[in-house]
Protein backbone atom coordinates (compact mmCIF):
# COMPACT_ATOMS: atom_id res chain seq x y z
CA UNK A 1 0.00 0.00 0.00
CA UNK A 2 1.36 3.66 -0.53
CA UNK A 3 1.42 6.00 1.19
CA UNK A 4 1.57 9.67 0.48
CA UNK A 5 5.00 11.21 1.10
CA UNK A 6 5.02 12.76 4.86
CA UNK A 7 4.81 16.55 5.05
CA UNK A 8 7.67 18.97 5.19
CA UNK A 9 8.86 22.37 6.15
CA UNK A 10 8.35 24.74 3.12
CA UNK A 11 11.09 25.91 1.67
CA UNK A 12 12.89 29.36 3.19
CA UNK A 13 11.44 30.81 -0.18
CA UNK A 14 8.25 29.84 0.14
CA UNK A 15 7.90 30.91 4.09
CA UNK A 16 5.48 33.18 5.25
CA UNK A 17 7.35 36.58 4.75
CA UNK A 18 6.01 37.71 8.01
CA UNK A 19 6.55 34.07 10.13
CA UNK A 20 8.35 35.06 13.69
CA UNK A 21 11.50 34.16 12.82
CA UNK A 22 15.16 36.16 12.99
CA UNK A 23 16.67 36.61 9.81
CA UNK A 24 19.33 39.32 8.65
CA UNK A 25 20.07 41.10 5.51
CA UNK A 26 18.41 43.64 3.73
CA UNK A 27 14.31 43.20 4.18
CA UNK A 28 11.60 45.03 2.16
CA UNK A 29 8.04 45.27 3.93
CA UNK A 30 4.76 45.72 2.06
CA UNK A 31 5.58 49.49 0.95
CA UNK A 32 9.12 48.69 -0.92
CA UNK A 33 10.83 50.31 2.08
CA UNK A 34 14.23 48.48 2.47
CA UNK A 35 15.72 47.67 6.55
CA UNK A 36 18.98 46.22 6.55
CA UNK A 37 18.85 44.48 9.37
CA UNK A 38 22.52 43.54 10.68
CA UNK A 39 24.97 42.21 13.82
CA UNK A 40 23.39 42.73 17.25
CA UNK A 41 24.07 45.71 19.11
CA UNK A 42 26.78 44.06 21.28
CA UNK A 43 28.90 43.13 18.44
CA UNK A 44 28.75 46.68 16.56
CA UNK A 45 29.09 48.72 20.06
CA UNK A 46 30.54 46.48 22.66
CA UNK A 47 27.51 46.10 24.86
CA UNK A 48 24.28 46.57 24.58
CA UNK A 49 22.54 49.53 23.19
CA UNK A 50 20.93 51.37 26.05
CA UNK A 51 24.66 52.19 26.72
CA UNK A 52 25.56 54.66 23.89
CA UNK A 53 21.76 55.73 23.89
CA UNK A 54 22.23 56.28 28.17
CA UNK A 55 25.27 58.16 27.21
CA UNK A 56 24.03 60.35 24.61
CA UNK A 57 20.87 61.07 27.06
CA UNK A 58 23.75 61.92 29.44
CA UNK A 59 25.28 64.58 27.43
CA UNK A 60 22.00 66.08 26.80
CA UNK A 61 21.01 66.41 29.91
CA UNK A 62 24.14 68.17 31.14
CA UNK A 63 23.50 70.95 29.05
CA UNK A 64 19.91 71.73 29.40
CA UNK A 65 20.79 74.60 31.88
CA UNK A 66 22.07 76.96 28.88
CA UNK A 67 18.09 76.47 27.74
CA UNK A 68 16.58 76.46 30.81
CA UNK A 69 18.58 78.25 33.49
CA UNK A 70 19.15 81.20 31.59
CA UNK A 71 16.14 83.33 32.31
CA UNK A 72 16.77 82.81 36.02
CA UNK A 73 19.73 84.70 36.00
CA UNK A 74 18.48 87.51 34.12
CA UNK A 75 17.45 89.32 37.23
CA UNK A 76 21.47 88.94 38.52
CA UNK A 77 22.93 89.81 35.26
CA UNK A 78 20.41 93.03 35.41
CA UNK A 79 21.78 93.57 39.08
CA UNK A 80 25.37 92.61 38.50
CA UNK A 81 26.03 94.95 35.47
CA UNK A 82 23.00 97.20 35.27
CA UNK A 83 21.72 95.84 32.26
CA UNK A 84 17.51 96.63 31.59
CA UNK A 85 15.96 93.31 31.01
CA UNK A 86 15.15 93.29 27.69
CA UNK A 87 18.88 93.55 26.74
CA UNK A 88 19.88 91.02 29.12
CA UNK A 89 17.36 88.40 26.92
CA UNK A 90 19.50 89.39 23.81
CA UNK A 91 22.15 86.64 24.47
CA UNK A 92 19.35 83.96 24.82
CA UNK A 93 17.38 85.11 21.97
CA UNK A 94 20.28 84.62 19.52
CA UNK A 95 21.36 81.37 21.75
CA UNK A 96 17.47 80.01 20.61
CA UNK A 97 18.11 81.44 16.98
CA UNK A 98 22.03 79.30 16.58
CA UNK A 99 20.30 76.11 18.69
CA UNK A 100 17.34 75.55 16.53
CA UNK A 101 18.74 76.30 13.32
CA UNK A 102 21.39 74.10 13.55
CA UNK A 103 19.84 71.16 13.34
CA UNK A 104 19.37 70.58 9.91
CA UNK A 105 23.18 71.76 9.00
CA UNK A 106 24.11 69.09 11.75
CA UNK A 107 22.58 66.75 10.17
CA UNK A 108 23.70 67.18 6.74
CA UNK A 109 27.75 67.27 7.68
CA UNK A 110 26.40 63.59 9.62
CA UNK A 111 24.92 62.06 6.56
CA UNK A 112 27.89 63.27 4.76
CA UNK A 113 30.50 61.76 6.88
CA UNK A 114 31.98 64.85 7.66
CA UNK A 115 30.82 65.20 11.54
CA UNK A 116 30.37 61.81 13.65
CA UNK A 117 28.28 62.29 16.54
CA UNK A 118 31.34 61.17 18.85
CA UNK A 119 33.09 64.28 17.32
CA UNK A 120 30.09 66.56 17.75
CA UNK A 121 29.28 66.04 21.23
CA UNK A 122 33.26 66.14 22.75
CA UNK A 123 33.62 69.47 20.59
CA UNK A 124 30.17 70.78 21.61
CA UNK A 125 31.54 70.43 25.16
CA UNK A 126 33.69 73.17 25.30
CA UNK A 127 32.07 75.54 23.64
CA UNK A 128 28.80 75.27 26.04
CA UNK A 129 31.23 75.89 28.71
CA UNK A 130 32.70 79.22 27.37
CA UNK A 131 29.02 80.21 27.40
CA UNK A 132 28.86 79.66 31.01
CA UNK A 133 32.30 80.91 31.88
CA UNK A 134 31.08 84.29 29.69
CA UNK A 135 27.91 84.40 32.40
CA UNK A 136 30.30 84.66 35.33
CA UNK A 137 33.52 86.39 33.73
CA UNK A 138 31.69 89.89 33.79
CA UNK A 139 31.71 90.40 29.90
CA UNK A 140 30.20 93.44 28.39
CA UNK A 141 26.79 92.69 26.64
CA UNK A 142 28.58 91.99 23.02
CA UNK A 143 31.06 89.22 24.49
CA UNK A 144 27.91 88.05 26.10
CA UNK A 145 26.19 87.60 22.69
CA UNK A 146 29.11 86.05 21.06
CA UNK A 147 30.62 84.13 24.10
CA UNK A 148 26.57 83.07 24.78
CA UNK A 149 24.32 83.17 21.85
CA UNK A 150 26.93 82.27 19.74
CA UNK A 151 29.47 80.05 20.52
CA UNK A 152 27.02 78.04 23.42
CA UNK A 153 24.33 78.14 21.13
CA UNK A 154 26.81 76.61 18.24
CA UNK A 155 28.19 74.20 20.99
CA UNK A 156 24.24 73.07 22.83
CA UNK A 157 23.22 72.39 18.76
CA UNK A 158 26.20 70.20 18.34
CA UNK A 159 25.82 68.18 21.75
CA UNK A 160 21.84 68.05 21.44
CA UNK A 161 21.28 67.03 17.94
CA UNK A 162 24.10 64.46 17.92
CA UNK A 163 22.54 62.88 21.14
CA UNK A 164 18.87 62.58 19.74
CA UNK A 165 20.57 60.83 16.43
CA UNK A 166 22.80 58.49 18.75
CA UNK A 167 19.68 57.24 20.53
CA UNK A 168 17.19 57.02 17.06
CA UNK A 169 19.93 55.18 15.28
CA UNK A 170 19.96 52.62 18.43
CA UNK A 171 16.18 52.67 18.65
CA UNK A 172 14.77 52.84 15.16
CA UNK A 173 11.51 50.29 16.27
CA UNK A 174 10.87 53.06 18.87
CA UNK A 175 10.52 56.36 16.94
CA UNK A 176 9.36 58.53 19.81
CA UNK A 177 12.54 57.25 21.79
CA UNK A 178 14.81 59.97 20.73
CA UNK A 179 13.10 62.88 21.47
CA UNK A 180 12.00 61.07 24.67
CA UNK A 181 14.51 59.99 26.05
CA UNK A 182 16.71 62.97 24.95
CA UNK A 183 14.08 65.71 25.72
CA UNK A 184 13.19 64.64 29.17
CA UNK A 185 16.84 64.67 30.36
CA UNK A 186 17.73 67.81 28.60
CA UNK A 187 14.95 69.59 31.04
CA UNK A 188 15.44 67.39 34.01
CA UNK A 189 18.78 67.53 33.98
CA UNK A 190 18.65 71.14 34.35
CA UNK A 191 15.50 71.64 37.09
CA UNK A 192 17.80 71.61 40.54
CA UNK A 193 20.59 74.28 39.04
CA UNK A 194 17.31 76.21 38.03
CA UNK A 195 15.85 75.97 41.42
CA UNK A 196 19.55 76.83 43.03
CA UNK A 197 19.72 79.93 40.43
CA UNK A 198 16.66 81.17 41.77
CA UNK A 199 17.73 81.36 45.23
CA UNK A 200 21.26 82.68 44.43
CA UNK A 201 22.67 85.68 44.86
CA UNK A 202 25.21 88.22 42.57
CA UNK A 203 28.40 87.14 43.77
CA UNK A 204 27.21 83.44 43.12
CA UNK A 205 27.79 84.49 39.39
CA UNK A 206 31.61 83.71 40.08
CA UNK A 207 30.76 79.70 40.46
CA UNK A 208 29.73 80.02 36.56
CA UNK A 209 33.19 79.21 35.03
CA UNK A 210 33.38 76.09 37.30
CA UNK A 211 30.46 74.92 36.46
CA UNK A 212 30.90 75.16 32.69
CA UNK A 213 34.42 73.72 33.34
CA UNK A 214 32.45 70.17 35.20
CA UNK A 215 29.90 70.48 32.56
CA UNK A 216 32.87 69.99 29.78
CA UNK A 217 34.39 66.93 31.32
CA UNK A 218 30.94 65.34 31.66
CA UNK A 219 29.70 66.23 28.14
CA UNK A 220 32.95 65.36 26.86
CA UNK A 221 33.51 62.45 28.73
CA UNK A 222 30.04 61.47 27.96
CA UNK A 223 30.22 61.82 23.79
CA UNK A 224 34.16 60.36 23.73
CA UNK A 225 33.97 57.35 21.69
CA UNK A 226 30.29 57.53 21.39
CA UNK A 227 29.33 54.42 18.93
CA UNK A 228 26.24 54.50 15.81
CA UNK A 229 24.99 51.66 14.01
CA UNK A 230 25.49 51.56 10.38
CA UNK A 231 22.76 54.00 8.35
CA UNK A 232 19.65 51.86 8.04
CA UNK A 233 20.56 49.63 10.69
CA UNK A 234 17.57 47.41 12.06
CA UNK A 235 18.09 45.31 15.22
CA UNK A 236 17.96 41.50 14.50
CA UNK A 237 15.68 40.97 17.46
CA UNK A 238 13.00 42.74 15.83
CA UNK A 239 11.27 42.06 11.99
CA UNK A 240 10.74 45.20 10.36
CA UNK A 241 8.03 44.10 8.86
CA UNK A 242 5.83 43.22 11.48
CA UNK A 243 6.51 46.42 12.44
CA UNK A 244 5.47 48.31 9.72
CA UNK A 245 2.03 46.75 9.69
CA UNK A 246 1.27 48.31 13.05
CA UNK A 247 -2.15 49.35 13.35
CA UNK A 248 -1.68 52.22 15.82
CA UNK A 249 -0.35 55.23 13.96
CA UNK A 250 0.69 53.11 10.99
CA UNK A 251 4.00 53.73 9.12
CA UNK A 252 3.93 56.33 6.21
CA UNK A 253 3.26 54.92 3.39
CA UNK A 254 6.27 55.99 1.54
CA UNK A 255 9.53 57.62 2.53
CA UNK A 256 8.59 61.55 1.16
CA UNK A 257 11.74 63.81 0.49
CA UNK A 258 11.64 67.25 2.05
CA UNK A 259 10.36 69.10 -1.07
CA UNK A 260 7.40 66.17 -1.25
CA UNK A 261 6.67 66.69 2.18
CA UNK A 262 6.83 70.75 2.12
CA UNK A 263 4.51 70.51 -1.19
CA UNK A 264 2.18 68.09 0.59
CA UNK A 265 1.12 71.18 3.30
CA UNK A 266 1.65 68.94 6.28
CA UNK A 267 5.39 70.17 7.17
CA UNK A 268 4.31 73.79 6.90
CA UNK A 269 1.73 73.20 9.63
CA UNK A 270 4.07 71.27 11.71
CA UNK A 271 6.57 73.75 11.04
CA UNK A 272 3.94 75.78 12.48
CA UNK A 273 2.97 74.47 15.40
CA UNK A 274 6.97 73.84 16.94
CA UNK A 275 7.64 77.91 15.95
CA UNK A 276 4.39 78.69 18.11
CA UNK A 277 4.57 76.17 20.75
CA UNK A 278 8.53 77.01 20.86
CA UNK A 279 7.64 80.59 20.84
CA UNK A 280 5.75 80.36 23.87
CA UNK A 281 7.73 77.64 26.12
CA UNK A 282 10.73 79.87 25.55
CA UNK A 283 9.41 83.23 26.46
CA UNK A 284 8.06 80.88 29.99
CA UNK A 285 11.49 80.45 30.42
CA UNK A 286 12.53 83.66 29.68
CA UNK A 287 10.24 85.76 31.42
CA UNK A 288 8.88 84.53 34.34
CA UNK A 289 11.65 85.17 36.21
CA UNK A 290 11.57 88.74 35.49
CA UNK A 291 7.64 88.86 36.03
CA UNK A 292 8.40 87.37 39.55
CA UNK A 293 11.00 89.66 40.82
CA UNK A 294 9.05 92.56 39.39
CA UNK A 295 6.30 91.87 41.81
CA UNK A 296 8.50 90.64 44.98
CA UNK A 297 7.42 87.24 44.99
CA UNK A 298 9.66 85.58 47.16
CA UNK A 299 13.11 83.67 46.34
CA UNK A 300 11.26 80.41 47.65
CA UNK A 301 8.16 80.67 45.81
CA UNK A 302 10.39 81.71 42.41
CA UNK A 303 12.45 78.67 42.91
CA UNK A 304 9.34 76.36 43.43
CA UNK A 305 7.36 77.41 39.86
CA UNK A 306 10.13 77.53 37.97
CA UNK A 307 11.63 74.32 38.87
CA UNK A 308 8.15 72.72 38.63
CA UNK A 309 8.27 74.46 35.70
CA UNK A 310 11.14 72.92 34.07
CA UNK A 311 10.33 68.79 35.36
CA UNK A 312 7.33 69.44 33.77
CA UNK A 313 8.57 70.15 30.43
CA UNK A 314 10.69 66.96 31.02
CA UNK A 315 7.89 65.02 32.39
CA UNK A 316 5.86 65.95 29.43
CA UNK A 317 8.27 64.93 27.09
CA UNK A 318 8.86 61.48 29.04
CA UNK A 319 4.36 61.12 28.71
CA UNK A 320 4.32 62.14 25.35
CA UNK A 321 5.65 59.14 24.24
CA UNK A 322 3.28 56.80 25.91
CA UNK A 323 0.34 58.45 26.43
CA UNK A 324 1.18 59.34 22.38
CA UNK A 325 0.61 55.81 21.66
CA UNK A 326 -2.55 55.39 23.64
CA UNK A 327 -4.44 58.14 22.60
CA UNK A 328 -2.78 59.04 19.18
CA UNK A 329 -0.21 61.68 19.05
CA UNK A 330 -2.34 64.55 17.70
CA UNK A 331 -4.68 64.47 20.12
CA UNK A 332 -2.13 64.84 22.56
CA UNK A 333 -0.77 67.11 20.75
CA UNK A 334 -3.60 69.22 21.17
CA UNK A 335 -4.71 68.67 24.64
CA UNK A 336 -1.30 69.40 26.20
CA UNK A 337 -0.88 72.36 23.73
CA UNK A 338 -4.02 74.12 24.60
CA UNK A 339 -3.76 73.24 28.90
CA UNK A 340 -0.48 75.20 28.55
CA UNK A 341 -1.94 77.81 26.74
CA UNK A 342 -4.27 78.21 29.45
CA UNK A 343 -2.27 77.61 32.08
CA UNK A 344 0.48 81.00 31.00
CA UNK A 345 -3.12 83.25 31.69
CA UNK A 346 -3.14 81.94 34.72
CA UNK A 347 0.54 81.95 35.54
CA UNK A 348 -0.15 85.97 35.48
CA UNK A 349 -2.77 86.09 37.42
CA UNK A 350 -0.71 84.19 40.09
CA UNK A 351 2.22 86.48 39.63
CA UNK A 352 -0.28 89.85 39.74
CA UNK A 353 -2.18 88.39 43.37
CA UNK A 354 1.31 87.24 44.65
CA UNK A 355 0.03 83.76 44.72
CA UNK A 356 2.79 81.32 45.33
CA UNK A 357 0.60 78.33 45.17
CA UNK A 358 -1.15 79.17 42.05
CA UNK A 359 2.00 79.70 40.12
CA UNK A 360 3.43 76.21 41.32
CA UNK A 361 -0.25 74.96 39.91
CA UNK A 362 -0.31 76.60 37.00
CA UNK A 363 3.46 75.86 36.01
CA UNK A 364 2.86 72.24 35.58
CA UNK A 365 0.48 72.39 32.67
CA UNK A 366 2.69 75.53 31.01
CA UNK A 367 5.75 72.75 31.38
CA UNK A 368 3.85 69.55 30.23
CA UNK A 369 2.74 72.11 26.92
CA UNK A 370 5.81 73.87 25.89
CA UNK A 371 7.83 70.26 26.49
CA UNK A 372 5.67 67.87 24.27
CA UNK A 373 5.60 69.73 21.30
CA UNK A 374 9.29 68.54 20.55
CA UNK A 375 9.07 64.90 20.97
CA UNK A 376 5.62 64.98 19.26
CA UNK A 377 6.25 67.00 16.14
CA UNK A 378 9.00 65.14 15.48
CA UNK A 379 7.58 61.42 15.46
CA UNK A 380 4.63 62.81 13.65
CA UNK A 381 7.18 64.07 10.85
CA UNK A 382 8.12 60.40 10.89
CA UNK A 383 4.11 58.92 10.74
CA UNK A 384 3.13 61.59 7.89
CA UNK A 385 6.67 61.12 6.01
CA UNK A 386 8.58 57.69 6.93
CA UNK A 387 11.53 57.49 8.67
CA UNK A 388 14.12 56.74 6.23
CA UNK A 389 14.62 60.16 6.04
CA UNK A 390 14.80 61.17 9.63
CA UNK A 391 17.95 62.97 9.10
CA UNK A 392 16.38 65.67 7.10
CA UNK A 393 12.57 66.18 7.96
CA UNK A 394 12.39 66.15 11.44
CA UNK A 395 15.79 68.75 11.43
CA UNK A 396 13.69 70.61 8.83
CA UNK A 397 10.76 70.58 11.75
CA UNK A 398 12.99 71.26 15.07
CA UNK A 399 14.74 74.38 13.13
CA UNK A 400 11.32 76.13 13.42
CA UNK A 401 12.42 76.36 17.23
CA UNK A 402 14.67 79.06 15.85
CA UNK A 403 11.73 81.10 14.26
CA UNK A 404 10.20 80.95 17.38
CA UNK A 405 12.54 81.82 19.82
CA UNK A 406 13.91 84.78 17.75
CA UNK A 407 10.72 85.89 17.38
CA UNK A 408 9.05 84.80 21.22
CA UNK A 409 12.35 86.01 22.95
CA UNK A 410 13.28 88.97 20.85
CA UNK A 411 9.44 89.66 20.36
CA UNK A 412 9.96 89.53 24.59
CA UNK A 413 12.84 92.20 24.69
CA UNK A 414 11.21 94.51 22.52
CA UNK A 415 7.94 94.64 24.21
CA UNK A 416 9.62 94.70 27.90
CA UNK A 417 11.65 97.82 26.10
CA UNK A 418 8.75 99.51 24.96
CA UNK A 419 7.08 98.70 28.43
CA UNK A 420 9.19 98.27 31.29
CA UNK A 421 6.22 97.97 34.23
CA UNK A 422 3.66 95.88 31.58
CA UNK A 423 5.74 93.99 29.21
CA UNK A 424 6.99 90.85 30.96
CA UNK A 425 2.99 89.78 31.54
CA UNK A 426 1.99 90.92 28.23
CA UNK A 427 5.02 88.91 26.99
CA UNK A 428 3.49 86.02 28.85
CA UNK A 429 -0.22 86.57 27.66
CA UNK A 430 1.23 86.63 24.18
CA UNK A 431 2.83 83.25 24.53
CA UNK A 432 -0.42 82.05 25.83
CA UNK A 433 -2.49 83.05 22.86
CA UNK A 434 0.80 81.63 20.73
CA UNK A 435 -0.07 78.39 22.77
CA UNK A 436 -3.50 78.29 22.07
CA UNK A 437 -2.69 79.19 18.10
CA UNK A 438 -0.40 76.01 18.10
CA UNK A 439 -3.40 74.15 19.39
CA UNK A 440 -5.10 75.16 16.85
CA UNK A 441 -3.08 74.37 14.01
CA UNK A 442 -2.07 70.71 15.42
CA UNK A 443 -5.88 69.97 15.34
CA UNK A 444 -5.79 70.25 11.49
CA UNK A 445 -2.76 68.23 10.92
CA UNK A 446 -3.74 65.27 8.79
CA UNK A 447 -1.59 62.96 7.13
CA UNK A 448 -0.38 63.60 3.03
CA UNK A 449 -2.45 61.93 0.60
CA UNK A 450 -0.47 58.74 -0.85
CA UNK A 451 0.08 59.98 -4.14
CA UNK A 452 3.45 57.84 -5.74
CA UNK A 453 2.79 60.02 -9.06
CA UNK A 454 4.63 63.09 -7.26
CA UNK A 455 8.30 63.16 -8.35
CA UNK A 456 11.04 61.33 -6.34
Amino acid sequence: MNHPPAATAPADHLASPYAPQRRTGELHDWSGRRYAVGRPARELAGSARAVPAARAVAAVSAIGVLQFGYGATVPLLTAAHGWSPAAALLPFALWTLIQGGSARPIARLRERGLLSPARAITVGAPLCAAALAAVGLGSGLVGMLLAYGLVGGLGAGLVYHSGVHVVAAWYPERPTAPAVWAGAGFALGAAPLVAGLALAQTAHLAAAPWLGAVLACAVGAAGAGIRTPPPGWWPPETDPRDWALRRREPVACYDHSASQAWRSGALPGLHAVVALAGAAALVDLAVLPVLLAQHGIPPGSTAAALAVLVASSGLGRAAAGRWGERVGRRRFLVAALAAGAAARFGLVCAALTGSGGALVLMAVPAGVGGGCCYPLTRTLAQDFFGHRADADIPGLVYSAKAVGGIAGVGGAAALIALAPHAGPALCLAGAGAAGAGAAAVAARLRRPVPIRTLPL
